[in-house]
């Protein structure tokens, strides 16, 4: 009875010390990447803040195929909406600069508490179709 349980014995010590075995892992395989090719459609736009978070200053470019434009700003201040926007003048690179303010007379009253701040630029194509590109702006 000794020599069957010293038997059982080295046999388990022996299972102990052996490894498990384990399946290997997959070689992996690389899938040849996709190049996708992006052409865009209307206007081109740049939108970026002024140093002092006050207003929007936006640049456009590539107007090949645009027949017309607008760019709209909409926020909210102290609860109340406020909107300001204006048309795309075909071939004007000049940045345009949109406040948070109500200006009257050459005076300007910046605005306070803005929040929901949202930019939609649409561009008319000659084609007849329409692109809207909108901006959530965290102010």
């Amino acid at each position: 009875m000794r020599k069957i349980i010293f038997l059982a014995v080295i046999f388990f010590s022996v299972l102990l010390l052996i490894p498990p075995m384990s399946l290997a892992a997959k070689k992996r395989s690389r899938k040849v990447s996709q190049v996708f090719s992006y052409v865009p459609k209307g206007v081109q736009s740049r939108v970026k803040f002024r140093a002092d978070r006050l207003g929007v200053l936006i640049n456009f470019s590539n107007f090949d195929n645009l027949e017309s434009g607008s760019y709209e700003l909409v926020y909210d201040s102290n609860g109340v909406t406020q909107a300001a926007g204006g048309s795309i003048i075909l071939g004007d690179t000049s940045t345009k600069e949109i406040l948070f303010a109500t200006c009257s007379g050459g005076v300007c009253h910046f605005h306070d508490n803005i929040t929901n701040a949202r930019l939609s630029i649409t561009s008319r194509l000659k084609d007849g179709s329409t692109v809207l590109k909108p901006y959530r702006l965290k102010v």
